[in-house]
């Protein structure tokens, strides 16, 4: 019996049927010193700075898998804010000005449908590269193959491109969606992924914290058609009271600290 596992166990790798689990992280803005950097829609193993080093501990809740990182950065002018001038003026009237507002006043809010766009149309180059580079860079059989996906503020709109090329190749495992930018402009059938989880600030919500609180980079409510998604497969996870709140203070990861209080039994916790 034993000798007859081991030979159907050889076949089985020998036929290629293993199993990998892929972590994809897709950046968000990288600031205006490299607002206008040309865009290669590239895939890379190399860890990026941009995460903080909470790419280190996403990873090592989704071990066994192999992390690989994409860029959703583009220039300012494609976000809500569309210019340095409009952004700071928002940074103005909601730290200054209406900062008890609960009604999003002072924000950018209004969708850069464009600028979005041009996102999400890279976002598909990006995933016809991964493609490639994974049939050559990381053996992967996506048959058999499982995509886990990371994407912080401008990455949920290059992430909703990439998924039209990826999702009906490979099995979708789980997506965590930090400060997304302009969520409620497109959405996705969350409901083919295993659990979705989407952080950040509250605004819109009964109990929404004041304006000067709130996430002001990527102003943010639900993403779209998270409302469908089945129970007990996700939801939000909002910013505590008691973490670093605010225009910047919401969205940057550097003040995300709080990310790591999420413990395995807090709604929101995430693992393999």
């Amino acid at each position: 019996m034993g000798s007859k596992l081991a030979v159907a166990f050889i076949l089985w790798a020998f036929l290629g049927y293993s199993q990998q689990h892929i972590l994809v992280f897709a950046n968000g803005y990288l600031g205006p010193k490299k607002d206008n950097i040309p865009r290669d829609n590239g895939v890379t193993v190399k860890p990026q700075s941009y995460w903080y080093g909470y790419d280190d501990t996403i990873t090592n809740r989704f071990l066994p898998v192999t992390p690989v990182y994409i860029s959703g950065h583009h220039p300012l002018k494609t976000s809500p804010h569309r210019s340095k001038f409009r952004f700071a003026c928002s940074y103005v009237f909601t730290r200054f000005v209406w900062f008890r507002s609960k009604r999003g006043f002072g924000l950018n809010t209004k969708p850069n449908p464009e600028g979005f766009l041009t996102r999400y149309e890279n976002g598909k180059i990006c995933g016809q590269n991964f493609i490639q580079f994974a049939k050559d860079s990381l053996k992967s059989n996506p048959k058999n193959d499982t995509l886990d996906i990371v994407c912080h503020s401008m990455g949920y709109a290059y992430i909703l491109g990439f998924l039209t090329q990826v999702d009906s190749i490979y099995n979708l495992g789980k997506i965590l969606i930090i400060a997304p930018e302009t969520p409620d402009f497109m959405g996705y059938d969350w409901n083919k992924f295993q659990e979705v989880w989407q952080y950040g600030s509250n605004l819109g919500e009964k109990k929404a914290d004041v304006i000067c609180m709130q996430d002001g980079i990527a102003p943010q409510g639900p993403v779209k058609n998270l409302e469908n998604l089945a129970h007990g497969k996700g939801g939000r996870v909002f910013v505590p009271k008691n973490a670093s709140r605010g225009f910047i203070f919401s969205h940057h990861l550097n003040w995300f600290d709080w990310f790591y209080t999420v413990h395995p039994w807090d709604y929101g916790f995430f693992k393999r």
